[in-house]
C-alpha cells in the first residue's frame, strides 16, 4: 500500500512517498533561511513557502518514489498541532488530492507522528507500552503510549519549550538562529559543571523559562565586567545544555519508574542533539530500552506522518473526512 504524507505545520515543506513502513522518498524544503535575520519563525513568511514550494515537493517525492500519482492509496497530511495558516496550506493540498483521486484520507497529529519516527524502516519491531518523549523547538511532553490511538500525557513543559528555549539563548550569546545545532557544535563536556544553572521540575512537568533568564543575567554581569570571552562562552553554554538534558533526563527515568515501563522512544528536532543522543542510550545500562528517531527523521517531514497515518489506517481503521481542521495545539 502506497501511502503519500503531507507536513507543513512550521517552516518545512515536505511530502513523502512510502511502501507500508518502507520510505521511498521523502522531500523537504526549508524557509529556515527566511527566518534567521528575525531570530525565529516568521508566520506569514512560512505561509507564503508553503504556498510556494507544495506543488514542488509533490513532484519530487512522486518522482523519486517512482511511484505514479494514480497508484497512491491513502493521503496523510498534518492537521495538527501548528501554525495555522502554515497547517491550512497543507490540509487544503491533501484534500484536494484525496478528492481528485477519489483517495482516503487521514489527519495526523504531527507530535504523535514523531514517536513514530523509530518505526520506520525499523527490523526490530518496538513493543507496546512505552514512554514516549517529544523535544522539539515548540514542544517537551512526555507521554504513555499505549497504541498509537491511545497516548496519554504525563508531563510537559509549563513554559518555553526545550527548542525555543536554545533558540533564545543562542541568539542572545551572538550564535544566531537556529541555537540547538550551534550550542551543540561549541559543548564540551569538561565544561558542563562550570557553571550551576537549574530548570524547574514539578513531578514529570518542566519548566525552562528560569534558566534562559539566568543566562540573559549572566551575559549581563561578564559584560559589565568584560569577562565574556570566548572560552567563556563556550563554559555557559556547555553548563547550560548540561542541566537541560540532565532535567530532562531524570523525567524520563521518573516517568519510567512511575509506569513501570521500561521502553522508551524519543523524537523531535533535538533528539539530534549529540550529547542528549550518547545520554539517553546510557540509560540501557539501567534496564531501559531507549529508541532514538534516525537523524533524518528528527525535524519535521512527512515520512513520519505517513508512516504514522498508514498504521492508523491499516491497523487501526481510523480515517478523516473533508470537513478536517487545522488546530494550532
Amino acid at each position: 500500500m502506497y501511502t503519500l504524507g503531507v507536513e507543513t505545520s512550521c517552516d518545512e515543506t515536505s511530502v513523502a512517498v512510502l511502501k507500508n513502513y518502507k520510505t521511498l522518498s521523502n522531500i523537504t524544503i526549508s524557509s529556515l533561511r527566511e527566518h534567521k535575520k528575525y531570530g525565529g519563525v516568521v508566520p506569514e513568511i512560512a505561509t507564503r513557502a508553503h504556498l510556494k514550494n507544495i506543488d514542488k515537493v509533490t513532484i519530487l517525492a512522486l518522482k523519486e518514489s517512482k511511484i505514479k500519482i494514480e497508484e497512491i492509496d491513502l493521503i496523510a497530511v498534518t492537521h495538527r498541532p501548528g501554525l495555522i495558516g502554515a497547517l491550512v496550506v497543507g490540509l487544503n493540498f491533501a484534500k484536494a488530492m484525496s478528492l481528485s483521486l477519489a483517495k482516503p484520507l487521514i489527519g495526523v497529529n504531527h507530535l504523535h507522528a514523531h514517536i513514530f519516527a523509530p518505526f520506520l524502516n525499523c527490523p526490530q519491531k518496538i513493543k507496546f507500552p512505552f514512554i514516549g518523549v517529544i523535544i522539539s523547538g515548540g514542544h517537551t511532553e512526555i507521554y504513555r503510549v499505549d497504541d498509537f490511538d491511545k497516548i496519554s500525557i504525563l508531563g510537559q513543559t509549563r513554559d518555553d519549550a526545550c527548542g525555543e528555549v536554545f533558540d533564545k539563548v543562542a541568539v542572545s550569546y551572538g550564535l544566531g538562529y537556529p541555537g540547538g545545532p550551534a550550542i551543540d557544535k561549541l559543548f564540551d563536556s569538561k565544561y558542563k559543571k562550570d557553571f550551576k544553572f537549574r530548570c524547574g521540575k514539578i513531578g514529570l512537568d518542566l519548566s525552562f523559562s528560569g534558566i534562559k533568564t539566568a543566562l540573559v543575567y549572566k551575559k549581563k554581569e561578564l559584560h559589565k565586567r568584560k569577562s565574556l570571552d570566548a572560552k567563556t562562552k563556550k563554559r555557559i553554554l556547555s553548563s547550560f545544555q548540561y542541566t537541560v538534558f540532565e532535567t530532562i533526563i531524570s523525567a524520563i527515568v521518573e516517568a519510567t519508574q512511575k509506569t513501570g515501563i521500561k521502553r522508551v522512544v524519543c523524537g523531535g528536532g533535538v533528539v539530534a542533539n549529540t550529547y542528549f543522543r550518547q545520554r539517553i542510550l546510557d540509560q540501557n545500562m539501567q534496564n531501559l530500552q531507549c529508541f532514538l528517531s534516525p537523524l533524518e527523521y528528527a525535524g519535521d517531514n512527512a515520512a513520519i506522518v505517513a508512516g504514522l497515518g498508514f498504521y492508523l489506517y491499516n491497523k487501526k481503521g481510523i480515517k478523516s473526512n473533508l470537513s478536517l481542521k487545522v488546530q494550532s495545539s
